[in-house]
């Protein structure tokens, strides 16, 4: 991921919902899914509309609320780049 810009790594998710209050600019999160993330979700959408979620976490049937593509555990990365692409040219397109 180093490649595609700056990364930024929140262990906490009220951390990160502060700096995406203080104006954090994201292109794309990739968030571990727990419920506890529910309100940063909430926030990342309020504050930036157009941002790309990810979420990956144990094997769920659905995507949960708010996010664009959901990933099961273990995070792969060939899966998780295929996805970042998949994303890139959805956004090319709009």
């Amino acid at each position: 991921l180093q490649e595609a810009g700056k990364v930024w790594s929140f262990v906490e998710a009220e951390r990160a919902i502060q700096a995406v209050k203080r104006g954090l600019p994201v292109d794309v999160a990739i968030l571990q899914y727990r419920l506890s993330l529910t309100p940063l979700i909430q926030t990342l959408r309020r504050q930036q509309p157009n941002v790309r979620i990810i979420a990956f976490g144990a094997p769920r049937p659905y995507a949960p609320l708010g996010v664009d593509a959901y990933l099961r555990q273990p995070l792969l990365s060939a899966e998780l780049q295929a996805e970042l692409d998949k994303l890139k040219a959805r956004q090319k397109a709009n």
